[in-house]
């Protein structure tokens, strides 16, 4: 009596062409290790994080603290930190410098 082996799982191996299409088309980013599961996380994450960023602020109704607070001290720290390290020969260039290399960096945040 020859005992009936159970059928293997269908892999990618013994698929046809058109059915290997079919299973990539269900899931376009299986073949990076990319599950349903973990696509719908990052997408969940991604909407928390779009929430969670903080409404742009009408920089003219601020208080003058906070108006300087949130659009040139945090630049200004980094560059006068640097300054201090470096103290090169001619301050108000170099500091002028920074602030226009960098100043990019710092633009997203306001």
């Amino acid at each position: 009596m020859a005992e009936e082996q159970p059928a293997a799982p269908p892999s990618e191996s013994n698929l046809s062409a058109p059915e290997q299409t079919e299973q990539k088309a269900e899931n376009p980013h299986a073949e990076h290790g990319l599950t349903d599961n973990v696509q719908k996380i990052i997408a969940n994450e991604k909407t928390e994080a779009e929430k969670s960023t903080r409404p742009k602020v009408d920089l003219q109704s601020l208080p003058t603290r906070a108006y300087l607070d949130q659009t040139v001290v945090p630049i200004l720290l980094q560059a006068m930190s640097t300054l201090a390290k470096e103290r090169p020969p001619n301050p108000i260039e170099f500091l002028a410098a920074y602030l226009l290399k960098n100043k990019e960096q710092f633009d997203s945040k306001n």
